[in-house]
């Protein structure tokens, strides 16, 4: 009988579900990836990749094929503003990366582990809960087409984002930390008006907990986010008290574009804000990542990359003992958790400091950031520095081979 060699399930065919599986699967290890949806032609929130991330993508070949296909949009700054026109800057380095198309970002990765036959991804299977056998998990109870099903595997990772119901399924308990107001998402068509489309991500704050952002897609369309204290569910569904509370934070141009296609059918949702970190991203058998084991919020458009980061630093530990088919145990897995959670504490301590300082009034905003701009040459190091933590570097991300992905079949 043929040896069977571990096989690793990941729950979440997102940004870090597939990142992982890119880096396990070229490297010999046998994966399989549940995901809820049937496809990847879904709208996603975060789409702006850090400096950090688009250098790695860059050295394995990723972001050129993401160009060539008009998947990016490079070299995008965010910038932050008081009010409509004061831009201000916060104790950080300029942040400046890619609006990266998800959906393509995403086929693109199932392209490339296509190509490895020890690659599976099952699209429309919901995964209900974890199965235990003396206190491990050892398999998923799934729903599938309508029919119950179970999913075994040696080590399950889940990377199916925000609010995932397995943490409580697999025993996890989680800290709550405070965050910003709730979010209304809305997105806008903008293919017949491209150049009015931002060349950045802009944040305005208004102060007493009013932002706005403002970011443009590779797909010609616009997303803003607003968020403001108050019941924005009910808000959404009022027109004209949409319309008073939102045109005013967009500058003249984008407001009479935006006023113009704001209707009954514009595409929204409510987003709840939520900052939280499992305590043990771990328990026997499985491994969470991404905010399936530290929701961020989306101040400084963290959530994507450092999911992603997540994912080079868990491969880096787990592709040389799942080659050698040796045990993944607890040891191993704290080690991931011990490398990754000094930079989601202090990035999330950060979030937790924004939250309470666009709760202040605009003229206190406005006093601040002169402060901030008369202290920053003294610290000029110190934020460059950034928050002091060197980005995790891959080990395992494979470099693009032409000729295997023109083999590819069909994403």
């Amino acid at each position: 009988m043929a040896q069977k060699h571990p096989e690793v399930v990941i729950v979440g065919a997102g940004p870090a579900g597939m990142m992982l599986a890119y880096q396990l699967v070229s490297h010999g290890v046998q994966v399989r990836v549940l995901e809820h949806h049937p496809d990847f032609k879904r709208e996603f929130r975060g789409e702006l990749m850090q400096r950090s991330v688009i250098e790695q993508l860059e050295r394995a070949g990723i972001l050129r094929i993401l160009l060539e296909r008009g998947l990016v949009l490079p070299h995008v700054e965010r910038r932050m503003f008081v009010g409509l026109k004061r831009r201000v800057q916060i104790p950080a380095p300029v942040e400046i990366g890619a609006v990266v198309s998800q959906p393509g970002f995403l086929g693109l990765l199932h392209e490339l582990c296509s190509t490895f036959p020890n690659y599976r991804l099952d699209f429309g299977t919901t995964v209900l809960e974890a199965i235990q056998r003396e206190e491990r998990v050892v398999a998923l109870k799934t729903r599938q087409a309508g029919a119950e099903g179970k999913v075994e595997g040696d080590l399950f990772i889940i990377c199916n984002g925000r609010n995932s119901a397995l943490r409580k399924s697999c025993g996890l308990e989680t800290e709550l930390f405070p965050s910003t107001a709730d979010a209304l998402w809305l997105r806008f068509d903008f293919t017949d008006a491209p150049d009015a489309l931002p060349d950045s991500v802009d944040v305005h704050m208004f102060g007493k907990g009013v932002v706005t952002v403002l970011q443009p897609s590779s797909a010609k369309r616009l997303h803003i986010a607003y968020s403001a204290p108050g019941d924005l569910g009910r808000l959404r569904k009022n027109l004209p008290e949409l319309r008073s509370a939102l045109l005013p934070t967009l500058g003249a141009g984008v407001r009479r574009l935006v006023d113009a296609r704001l209707g009954p059918n514009t595409e929204s949702q409510v987003l709840k804000i939520i900052v939280d970190r499992v305590n043990s991203w771990h328990a026997p058998g499985v491994l969470f990542l991404g905010d399936a084991a530290h929701t961020m919020s989306p101040s400084g458009g963290q959530g994507l990359n450092v999911a992603i980061r997540d994912t080079f630093v868990a491969a880096n530990h787990l592709i040389p003992r799942l080659q050698q088919e040796g045990p993944v145990d607890a040891a191993l897995l704290q080690r991931i958790q011990d490398e990754r959670q000094p930079e989601i504490a202090v990035l999330q301590a950060a979030q937790t400091r924004a939250a309470q300082m666009v709760m202040k009034p605009a003229p206190v905003l406005h006093i601040m950031f002169s402060m901030l701009s008369l202290a920053m040459p003294l610290m000029a190091r110190k934020f460059r520095a950034g928050h002091g933590i060197a980005p995790a570097e891959p080990k395992y991300l494979k470099a693009v081979e032409p000729a295997r992905l023109s083999q590819a079949p069909e994403a």
